[in-house]
C-alpha cells in the first residue's frame, strides 16, 4: 500500500488521457500524491535545504579567498613599499654623505696646501682639488635629479648657494698660496673659509636627517599598512567564522525542519488516505486485488480479507446500463496498455448482493521507482443520485412541468429536424397549431388551479391519440403544438379533426360545474418548399388565428395566397415595424382643430391629437395602417403611453399654451381602460410635467368604454376628480348607445362621421345625427360631428344646434410643432 501513490503519480504523468479525466478523480489523484512526496529522497523541501546548505558553504569559501587575497595583496604591496623607500633612502643618503665627504676633503686640501713648503707637492694638492670639485659637482647633480621632497629641495638649495660661496673663498686662498702670500692665505682660510664650509656640512648633516626622518615615517606608513591588513584578515576572518556558524545553525534547523515536516506530511498522507470518501482497490502486477478500504467494501459487498488476492474482475463487476453487457476488465486493459484509463457515464457496478450501481472510476497503473509497472489503483464513486438527477433535469429542459408533454425548445427542435428531413429526403410532414377556446372561462370562473388541471387532462387525451413517432408539445398558455411525421395534408386534416372533435367532446367537471372548450387549430404543411423553421410557425399561428377568426372551433389548412391569411402576415410584421419604430423614435404627433359652431365665448380653443408614424423610408403612415395590428397584439398601452407622455412635454414646455381655455383631445384604446396601472400613470405625468388637468380631454370608442364599463367608470371618476375632460368617441356606432350613455360622466360625445357624412342626401342619417344631438343637449353633453366635409355639412349641423364640428372641411391636421418628420 506504501508504494502505490508514487507509482500513481507516475502514471499519471504518463498517461496521455489525463486531461479528461473527471475532476474528482483528479482530486483523489492529487490526495494520494502527498504520499509520495516523503517517499522520495530529493523532495522540493529537502532540495530547498541543499540549496540553502551550497549557498552558506560558497559564502564562507568566498570569504576564505577573499581573506587570503586581500592579505596577500596587502602584504606584497608593503614589501614593494618598503623596498622602494630603502632604496631611495639609501641611495639619498649616500649621495648627501658624497657630497659631505667631499666638501671636507676640499677643505682638507687647501688646508694641507697652505702649510706645504714643496711647490711640486702643492701643485700635486691643487690638481686633487679640482678633481674633488668635479666629484661634487657631480654628485650634486645626481641628487637633485632624484625624486626630492620641497624641504629637501630647499636645504639642497641652501647649500649649494653656501656651497658656491665657500668655493669662491677657498679659490682665494688657493689665489693667494699661488702668489706666495702664505701668511694671508692662512688667514683668510682660518677665518672665513672654514666657518663658511662648516655651515656646508650643517646643511648635508641636516638633509641627513631629513633622510632618517623619512625613513623613519615610511617605517611607520608600512607599520600601519601592516596593521590594517592584520586587523582586515582578522574581521574577515572573524565573518568566515560566523557564516560558517550560521550556516551549520541553518543546516541543523533545516535538516529540523524537513525531518518534522516530511514526518506531518506522512501523518497528513495516512489520514487521507483513511479519511478518501470515493472507493479504492489495488492491484499487484497480476491484477489480483491486494487493497481495498471500506467505501470500496461496501459498494461491492467484500471485505478486504475475502478480496485479498482475487482477480479484480471477481469483485469489480462492471457492465453497461444500457445493455448490462459485462465491460472489459479495467486492470488488464491497464496493465497492458500502461496508462491511465477512465470510464464515462453509462456503467453500472453489480455487487455481490446484485445490488446495482452507478459509477465513474479511474484506473491508474501503479510504477516502481524504476518505472516498471506492479499493480493497478481503481479509484471510484457512487453516482447514483447524480446521475439520476442529471437525467432528471435533462428531462426537465425538454418537457413541460405542467403536463409532461414536450416544451417549447424540444418542439422547435424536432420540428428543426423534421425540415431538415423534409429539404433533404423530399418528406412530408405536418404540424397542427391548437389554441384552445373558451379556456379563459375556467381560469376566470375556477382559478388556475382548475385550468391547469384541465391543461393536464386535455394533454393526456392528446398523446394518446397520435402515434408513438409523433411529437405533442405544451407551447404556452393554452397552445399545443403537434407534428405528425410522414403524413400527407389529408391525413393530417383527419388527424387534426378526430382531435377537435375529442376536444369538443371532453367535459371537465371541477366541484359543481361542468365545462366545455373547444380548440382552432391551423394545419401547416412541412415540404421541400419549408423555408425555415420561424416561417412554418409563423404560418402555423396566422392558419391558427384564422380559424378562431372563422368562428372559432374549427381546422385551417394554411394556404400561402389566402387573403386571411396574407391579413395575419400582415399583421405580424406590423408588430416588429411597431417595436422598431419605438427603440428608432419614429412616432410623431399631428393636431386636428375642432371648431366650435355655435359661437360662445366660453367655447375652448379645441384641437384633436393624432399619431402618425415615420416608416423607413421617411414615409408618414397614417394610424389605421398599423393600429388594428397593435390592438390585436396588445401593443396599445404601450403607445397611448408614449403619447401622453409625449404630449404633456410639449405642453409643458409651450409657456403660451398656458391658457386654460384650450383643451387637446388624446384618444386612449380600450386596452388601455383595462391596465389598472394605466391611471397611475397618467397621474404620474401630470405631477412631472406640471400642467394642467383643465388642458386635457381624452377620447373613449363607445365599444371600449360599453366592454370596459366598469373600469371605464372607474377610470373617468379619478381623472375627472383631478379636473380632465371626457369625450365619447364614434357614438351611434354600437347598439346600446343611449342605455350607457346615462352611466358614463362624459363632457362631450363624437357623432360618427358615418353618419354625418351623408345628412344632406340621407334622412336616416340626419335623423340619427338629430337624435344624438337631442340627447346630448337634454343630458347636458355638448357633442362633436366627425367628417364634416364641406360647408353645406356645416351649415346643416349649426342647424341642427350642434355645438362643434371636426373634418377636413374645417382643418387638414398638420404636425405638432417640434414633431416633425
Amino acid at each position: 500500500m506504501g508504494s502505490f501513490p508514487f507509482a500513481l503519480s507516475s502514471a499519471r504523468r504518463k498517461a496521455s488521457g489525463v486531461a479528461f479525466t473527471p475532476f474528482w478523480i483528479r482530486t483523489i489523484h492529487s490526495r494520494m500524491l502527498s504520499l509520495v512526496k516523503h517517499s522520495r529522497p530529493r523532495n522540493a523541501f529537502a532540495r530547498e535545504s541543499q540549496y540553502v546548505i551550497l549557498f552558506g558553504f560558497g559564502l564562507v569559501l568566498a570569504l576564505m579567498i577573499a581573506l587570503a587575497v586581500i592579505g596577500l595583496t596587502r602584504m606584497e604591496a608593503i614589501n614593494r613599499r618598503m623596498e622602494v623607500i630603502a632604496q631611495e633612502r639609501n641611495v639619498k643618503t649616500e649621495l648627501v654623505t658624497n657630497l659631505r665627504t667631499l666638501a671636507r676633503e676640499r677643505a682638507l686640501t687647501v688646508l694641507a696646501i697652505s702649510l706645504m713648503d714643496d711647490p711640486f707637492e702643492r701643485d700635486v694638492a691643487l690638481l686633487r682639488f679640482r678633481e674633488l670639485a668635479a666629484d661634487f659637482i657631480k654628485a650634486r647633480d645626481e641628487l637633485r635629479a632624484m625624486n626630492l621632497s620641497p624641504f629637501e629641495t630647499a636645504t639642497l638649495d641652501e647649500s649649494a648657494r653656501l656651497t658656491r660661496a665657500s668655493t669662491q673663498m677657498i679659490e682665494e686662498v688657493v689665489d693667494l698660496i699661488g702668489d706666495g702670500r702664505m701668511a694671508q692665505a692662512q688667514q683668510l682660510l682660518v677665518n672665513q673659509a672654514i666657518p663658511m664650509q662648516n655651515r656646508v656640512f650643517a646643511q648635508f648633516n641636516e638633509m641627513l636627517d631629513i633622510q632618517r626622518q623619512s625613513t623613519r615615517e615610511a617605517v611607520e606608513g608600512a607599520a600601519r599598512a601592516y596593521t590594517y591588513a592584520y586587523q582586515m584578515m582578522v574581521l574577515l576572518g572573524l565573518m568566515a567564522v560566523a557564516l560558517g556558524t550560521g550556516v551549520a545553525f541553518l543546516v541543523v534547523r533545516r535538516t529540523t525542519r524537513t525531518d518534522n515536516a516530511l514526518f506531518r506530511e506522512k501523518e497528513r498522507a495516512e489520514v487521507t488516505l483513511h479519511s478518501i470518501g470515493d472507493a479504492v482497490i489495488t492491484t499487484d502486477a497480476d491484477g489480483n486485488v491486494d487493497h481495498l478500504n471500506e467505501v470500496a467494501s461496501e459498494l461491492t459487498g467484500w471485505r478486504m480479507e475475502e478480496a485479498r488476492g482475487l482477480p479484480l474482475r471477481s469483485i469489480f463487476n462492471l457492465v453497461y446500463e444500457a445493455t448490462h453487457e459485462p465491460v472489459q476488465d479495467p486492470a488488464s486493459r491497464c496493465l497492458h496498455e500502461g496508462s491511465v484509463l477512465t470510464q464515462g457515464a453509462g456503467c453500472l457496478l453489480i455487487g455481490r448482493d446484485g445490488n446495482e450501481f452507478a459509477v465513474e472510476e479511474s484506473v491508474a497503473p501503479i510504477r516502481d521507482h524504476e518505472g516498471r509497472i506492479i499493480g493497478v489503483v481503481v479509484v471510484f464513486r457512487d453516482v447514483t443520485k447524480s446521475r439520476s438527477m442529471a437525467q432528471q433535469m435533462s428531462w426537465q429542459a425538454t418537457h413541460d412541468p405542467l403536463t409532461g408533454l414536450a416544451n417549447r425548445r424540444e418542439f422547435e427542435s424536432r420540428l428543426t429536424e423534421l425540415v431538415e428531413g423534409a429539404r433533404q429526403h423530399a418528406q412530408r410532414h405536418v404540424l397542427l397549431y391548437i389554441d384552445l377556446d373558451q379556456f379563459k372561462v375556467v381560469n376566470d370562473t375556477c382559478g388556475h388551479v382548475a385550468g391547469d388541471e384541465l391543461l393536464r387532462q386535455l394533454a393526456a387525451l392528446l398523446q394518446v391519440k397520435v402515434r408513438e413517432n409523433d411529437t405533442v408539445a405544451r407551447l404556452g398558455g393554452d397552445e399545443f403544438g403537434v407534428l405528425l411525421a410522414h403524413c400527407s395534408v389529408d391525413r393530417g386534416r383527419e388527424v387534426a379533426e378526430n382531435l377537435r372533435r375529442l376536444i369538443t367532446d371532453f367535459r371537465f367537471v371541477w366541484e359543481d360545474k361542468t365545462f366545455e372548450v373547444g380548440a382552432s387549430i391551423g394545419l401547416v404543411a412541412i415540404s421541400q418548399a419549408t423555408d425555415s423553421v420561424a416561417g412554418i410557425l409563423s404560418a402555423a399561428d396566422a392558419a391558427c388565428y384564422v380559424a378562431k377568426d372563422q368562428g372559432r372551433n374549427r381546422v385551417w389548412v394554411h394556404q400561402p395566397d389566402n387573403a386571411e391569411v396574407i391579413q395575419r402576415h400582415g399583421e405580424m410584421q406590423w408588430v416588429s415595424r411597431i417595436s422598431k419604430a419605438f427603440e428608432e423614435d419614429r412616432f410623431r404627433l399631428h393636431y386636428q382643430n375642432i371648431r366650435s359652431i355655435q359661437v360662445r365665448s366660453e367655447d375652448p380653443i379645441y384641437c384633436e391629437i393624432l399619431l402618425r408614424m415615420v416608416d423607413e423610408t421617411g414615409l408618414l403612415i397614417p394610424p389605421m395602417a398599423f393600429i388594428p395590428a397593435a390592438e390585436r397584439y396588445s401593443l396599445m398601452p404601450a403607445i397611448d403611453r408614449w403619447v401622453v407622455r409625449s404630449m404633456f412635454q410639449w405642453i409643458a414646455k409651450q409657456t403660451e399654451m398656458a391658457d386654460e381655455r384650450r383643451l387637446y383631445a388624446i384618444n386612449l384604446s380600450g386596452q388601455s381602460l383595462g391596465d389598472d396601472s394605466f391611471v397611475a400613470f397618467v397621474v404620474e405625468q401630470f405631477e412631472k410635467s406640471g400642467i394642467s388637468p383643465q388642458l386635457i380631454c381624452f377620447e373613449i370608442t363607445e365599444t371600449a368604454a360599453i366592454a370596459n364599463l366598469a373600469r371605464a367608470i372607474s377610470f373617468m371618476s379619478v381623472l375627472k376628480g383631478m379636473g380632465c375632460r371626457f369625450s365619447l368617441d364614434d357614438f351611434g356606432s354600437g347598439m346600446s348607445s343611449f342605455a350607457y350613455l346615462k352611466n358614463l360622466p362624459v363632457d362631450s360625445i363624437k357623432i360618427d362621421g358615418a353618419f354625418v357624412r351623408d345628412i344632406i342626401t340621407d334622412e336616416v342619417d340626419l335623423a340619427m345625427v338629430e337624435a344624438i344631438n337631442r340627447i346630448g343637449q337634454v343630458m347636458g353633453i355638448q357633442t362633436v360631428a366627425e367628417f364634416v366635409e364641406n360647408d353645406i355639412i356645416l351649415a346643416k349641423l349649426k342647424e341642427l344646434g350642434v355645438d362643434y364640428a371636426q373634418g377636413y372641411g374645417i382643418h387638414e391636421p398638420e404636425c405638432l410643432p417640434g414633431h416633425e418628420s
